[in-house]
């Protein structure tokens, strides 16, 4: 498993999707939403180019990729059900040889490329 580092803007990015979730869905939609936030982080972490991830270096450059959450709702193990319809996905890349960096966790309907870091450098 590769060594995970969070930016801050991801840290943040994750925050508020739980204080959102948490205030709009109750604390137990919270929880499952956690939950699947840090198994696609595991996912990710144990095999960056896994299935389902993809690299879009014509929206952000070389070795940027994106993994949706849902690709990993079925890996979560918490009693209380699953996150049926998840809209998030994390934005990362890989520092060889074996650190994963989550540059961003964004929702599915944002405009990717505005939310990014310009730059390799501006996102560790």
């Amino acid at each position: 498993m590769a060594r995970l580092r969070l930016t801050g803007p991801a840290v943040q990015d994750i925050a508020s999707i739980l204080d959102w979730s948490a205030g709009h869905f109750g604390d137990a939609s919270r929880r499952r939403y956690e939950a699947l936030i840090e198994t696609a982080l595991r996912d990710v972490a144990d095999e960056p180019g896994r299935p389902g991830s993809r690299e879009l270096p014509e929206a952000f450059g070389p070795g940027r990729r994106v993994y949706h959450l849902r690709l990993s709702r079925d890996r979560v193990r918490m009693s209380g059900g699953r996150v049926d319809a998840p809209r998030h996905m994390l934005v990362y890349r890989t520092i060889p040889p074996e650190t994963v960096v989550i540059l961003r966790v964004l929702h599915d309907a944002m405009d990717l490329v505005r939310h990014l870091p310009a730059g390799p450098d501006d996102d560790v």
